[in-house]
């Protein structure tokens, strides 16, 4: 039943849930919650376990925030965005990702990113609210994808926030080497049971 509930979720998209702002022109990430659960628990007839969203909506069309959804014990990315803005109302969509990871999910192509390279797959860290891999790990397991695959340690690699655990989330990184600064794109390719796998794709070019 928990699989067949997000097997109907995976790529769900729920429109036309409206909802009155207060003064600072945001929909609270708490009431973003609370109506993706109320659409998303009628549209498939059970009830969502727990939703939680990063951050407020603001009031205007096109805005969009992550959240995570959990049913039947499994989680799924899900992002709401603002349709359109009307006085005080914001009408809102919900956008449920696919599903987790099973064997079989699309993965980034590796003839179309030759410089991506895996990295191990450090556990995210739970607080109770959306995990995270902590930046510090981001910034060891790509120092150490870097190494292995070309021999010699970079100077230096650093990142300035945390990675989110969801698929395709990602972030940038600096990266030091022989005297040149390199942007680095983070991908989350997997989340499995709190494991999150990273792909590092490194500029073709230095930026400083």
């Amino acid at each position: 039943m928990a699989r067949a509930a997000v097997g109907v979720l995976a790529a769900f998209l729920v429109a036309g849930c409206s909802v009155s702002v207060g003064s600072p022109k945001a929909v609270s990430k708490e009431e973003v919650a609370k109506q993706a659960s109320a659409a998303l628990s009628k549209k498939i007839g059970r009830e969502i376990d727990d939703v939680t969203c990063e951050d407020d909506l603001k009031a205007k069309a096109g805005e969009t925030t992550r959240c995570e959804l959990t049913v039947g014990g499994q989680k799924l990315g899900m992002t709401a965005t603002a349709t359109s803005v009307d006085d005080d109302k914001v009408k809102m969509d919900f956008k449920v990702d696919d599903a987790p990871d099973a064997g079989g999910s699309a993965a980034p192509d590796p003839s179309e990113q030759p410089s991506e390279q895996p990295s191990g797959t450090p556990s995210a860290g739970s607080g109770g609210g959306a995990q995270t891999v902590d930046r510090a790990e981001v910034a060891r397991q790509g120092k150490a994808a870097l190494t292995a695959q070309t021999g010699q340690a970079p100077d230096a690699f650093s990142c300035p926030q945390d990675l989110p655990a969801r698929v395709n989330a990602t972030i940038r990184c600096q990266l030091a080497a022989d005297g040149k600064q390199y942007g680095v794109t983070v991908t989350a390719t997997s989340v499995v049971n709190g494991t999150v796998k990273m792909n590092f794709q490194v500029d073709s070019a230095p930026n400083g």
